[in-house]
């Protein structure tokens, strides 16, 4: 949060107002720019048939939570209530400028006794309210919500302004809450016309997410790291590359994912400012004469950081703006792009290699008795080795962990709040991600001895002809185990989703703010007090996942060398199907 990626992606895809309407060259992005906080949504940026903002706007219910929230602190200050020390009730500024934008309570600015000061409409409306529940009716009267409808705006050339000169307002007066008829957006879409068709043949989005202020594994990077189709760059300031926020984030695709960092599929942006990268010294101590040296010393720094990590492979980027050359980076990113497209290009190929050498030599006897006796030494370990690992972390260990490293009290404050259903905290989905941990944990054995298993195939000089078919089966078992990844962490969500949406619990937890310190850790203590009694829920999730593991890795291995094998398991990896309930 607040490194300079709004500002990047506008030099970078040229989404810039034309230098003669800015009076700074820093000034000319479209995207609104800050010291962070400035964006309040992820925003789409893409093609579109003329230049317009589209909008899919938050629902009822989560606007109300969010002015809850802000009433809530904002009624604290009023009646001075005592919090613990160091506990302060809060929400994000870019989420209070829109509320008070939309109820019209600005701060306004005056001068007395020659000093400038800001008087807050907020602190007035609260002192004329007799109690929280009318200061909360007061505000929602105030924004409207029923005549904010409006979900798409488009350039009008009657306005004599530049197209882009005309997103740019249109942009930050959505952003922040500007426009009477316009709702508070969930996620914003950029509509540029032909957008990226200057800058190669691909037909490209580019999206910017909602920085990491606090809670790194959120769901919605989660839906970006896992998308086959996209690329991600972590952005960083030059000096803290490559930032606490990637380093979790790499970390937990590895955990979670079993992500691989060759494959084009991640990188990292570091944002250098003026005279930062001519700061760095190499080993002798001598400091770098230029930029581009200076860029190399931190590459070799971050690159041995990672390899220590075991995060070796991710590709690194430097962009600053004042400086460098905007084409460059956006050259290396679609390299990045076209070298994630070619590792599936690859096995695509080598799929229809193999498929093409059965072809040709379905006759063959010597093909047709290697193929079976792959077929057949393969069934044999999958008889001997059938059975998943023991579990060895229960689901809801990572998310009391992240609970009681939460940096800012607020954040656990509002995800408490929605039952454990917060953008910022997702305590279910945390829970997904600790099964799909342990899943790879206890599955980690059985993949390796099948590598190795598979790697002694083609060793085998007398099955050298079934090569293409031993390689195959690995990327088969390589696809069944993303698949099981996915799945275990489908199936952690649901499983405790429903029975956390019950009050007992978080009345619990709601009750300890404002009682002292150790507030994190009294909260983690009420929820591991609940996840314990909760036994059946921790049966029904294991069993869950070792029906997975058959469904999603043994069945289709079977299959591949036993014609009599059951069907492998058709439902789409993202359904989890549950007794008594029917998956459409």
């Amino acid at each position: 949060m607040g490194v300079g990626k709004s500002t990047a992606i506008s030099f970078i895809f040229d989404l810039l107002v034309p230098p003669s309407l800015a009076d700074k060259t820093i000034n000319r992005p479209v995207l609104e720019i800050g010291a962070g906080g400035a964006t309040i949504c992820e925003v789409h940026i893409k093609g579109g048939p003329e230049f317009g903002i589209s909008l899919l706007p938050m629902s009822d219910a989560e606007m109300r939570e969010l002015v809850s929230d802000f009433c809530v602190a904002k009624w604290a200050v009023h009646t001075s209530e005592i919090r613990g020390v160091g506990e302060t009730i809060g929400i994000s500024r870019e989420t209070e400028r829109a509320i008070r934008n939309m109820s019209g309570l600005g701060r306004k600015r005056q001068t007395v006794d020659g000093k400038i000061v800001y008087l807050d409409p907020v602190g007035e409306l609260a002192k004329s309210s007799s109690s929280e529940d009318e200061f909360r009716t007061r505000i929602l009267a105030l924004m409207n919500l029923d005549d904010r409808t409006r979900r798409e705006l488009w350039y009008d050339s009657s306005t004599r302004k530049h197209p882009m000169e005309w997103v740019t307002e249109t942009f930050k007066a959505v952003n922040n809450g500007r426009l009477k008829d316009v709702p508070l957006p969930k996620s914003i879409d950029l509509l540029i016309p032909n957008f990226g068709r200057a800058f190669g043949e691909l037909d490209i989005t580019v999206i910017d997410t909602k920085g990491v202020d606090d809670v790194a594994v959120r769901e919605d990077l989660d839906h970006r790291l896992k998308d086959p189709r996209t690329v991600i760059v972590f952005c960083s300031r030059f000096n803290d590359a490559p930032g606490t926020s990637t380093r979790v984030l790499l970390q937990h695709m590895r955990q979670t994912f079993s992500e691989r960092f060759d494959t084009g599929k991640v990188s990292i942006l570091a944002l250098p400012r003026s005279e930062e990268a001519r700061a760095m010294k190499d080993d002798m101590g001598e400091q770098a004469l230029t930029d581009g040296e200076g860029y190399e010393f931190k590459r070799m720094h971050v690159s041995s950081e990672l390899a220590a990590e075991d995060l070796a492979g991710v590709l690194m980027f430097f962009y600053n703006v004042e400086v460098d050359d905007a084409a460059t980076v956006r050259y290396d990113l679609f390299e990045q792009l076209s070298r994630m497209r070619r590792s599936v290009e690859e096995r695509l190929f080598d799929l229809c290699a193999a498929a093409q050498d059965i072809i040709r030599n379905h006759e063959t006897q010597a093909l047709n008795a290697a193929i079976e006796e792959v077929a057949n030494r393969l069934n044999i370990f999958l008889r001997g080795n059938r059975s998943l690992g023991a579990r060895e972390q229960l689901a809801h260990v990572d998310a009391i962990d992240t609970i009681n490293g939460v940096c800012y009290a607020p954040t656990l404050w509002a995800s408490i709040r929605r039952k454990g259903e917060y953008t910022g905290l997702n305590v279910a989905h945390l829970i997904g991600v600790g099964a799909a941990r342990d899943a790879k944990r206890r599955s980690e054995s059985w993949f390796n001895g099948l590598d190795a298993f598979l790697k002694s195939l083609n060793a085998d000089e007398g099955l050298a002809l079934a090569n293409r078919s031993i390689d195959q089966i690995a990327a088969s078992a390589a696809a069944s185990k993303r698949a099981f990844l996915e799945a275990a962490q489908l199936g952690g969500v649901e499983v405790y989703r429903e029975p956390l949406s019950q009050p007992r619990v978080w009345s619990a937890c709601e009750s300890e703010w404002g009682c002292g310190p150790g507030y994190r850790m009294r909260v983690a203590e009420h929820l591991e007090n609940w996840f314990s009694e909760e036994t059946k829920l921790k049966d029904r999730l294991e069993q869950m996942i070792n029906g997975l593991w058959e469904q999603r890795v043994i069945a289709p291995l079977a299959r591949l060398v036993e014609e009599s094998a059951p069907e492998a398991d058709s439902t789409p990896g993202n359904i989890i199907p549950f007794k008594g309930r029917m998956s459409v």
